[in-house]
């Protein structure tokens, strides 16, 4: 079996949104890889997501069918070994904090910085600190990279009624004393303060 034949077969074999990366061939020349993969994009096979990554998927009438970015972002840290976060306007708006739907989705990682181009959204990774990842829980770290967001003291009474039922909910279900004590000073106050408040109480 040829070279060309044998990434065929791999290629055939794989499903729809896997990712593919230039490296995923170190058994061959990457020069050559690089060529047979352009070859598969040209052919529709491939969508070109950045330099030396690569998404197989369905060309419909509409266009690619693409992954979410939450599952490229995992598959992207799954595959390099890494942790992801979403952070930004793409965390708020996780959290119904913001109804504002970014078009460029940024995650914070703790491997490699890079861009991807996917439809008409751009994923950026961004290397973080290791504070980022020192939580426990995952959904309590994105959770501090939105407040981050945000900003302190530009928190609004819509926005700590969202934080106040999440919280209600979310702290009823998981510890989450230890990362709260991760977090920037203001915004533990803030967090505590909400979770002293009962749910029917109106915020001043």
């Amino acid at each position: 079996m040829t070279t060309s034949q044998k990434m065929d077969e791999v290629l055939e074999k794989a499903k729809d949104k896997t990712l593919f990366f230039s490296t995923d061939f170190p058994q061959y020349n990457q020069d050559y890889v690089v060529d047979r993969l352009s070859i598969y994009v040209r052919k529709g096979t491939l969508v070109r997501l950045a330099n030396g990554v690569y998404l197989k998927t369905t060309i419909t009438r509409f266009g690619p069918v693409y992954p979410t970015p939450s599952e490229i972002a995992e598959a992207i840290a799954k595959r390099d070994h890494a942790e992801v976060l979403m952070s930004g306007a793409a965390a708020e708006n996780y959290f119904g904090l913001s109804t504002q739907i970014p078009m460029k989705i940024v995650y914070v990682t703790s491997g490699s910085a890079r861009k991807l181009s996917v439809g008409n959204t751009v994923i950026e990774f961004k290397r973080g600190v290791p504070k980022n990842f020192a939580f426990k829980d995952k959904t309590m770290a994105t959770l501090c990279l939105a407040l981050k967001s945000i900003g302190n003291g530009k928190i609004t009474d819509e926005q700590k009624i969202v934080l106040r039922d999440f919280l209600k909910e979310y702290s009823g279900k998981h510890d989450i004393s230890g990362d709260l004590r991760l977090m920037p000073k203001w915004a533990q106050k803030l967090l505590n303060d909400l979770m002293k408040e009962k749910t029917h109480d109106k915020l001043e």
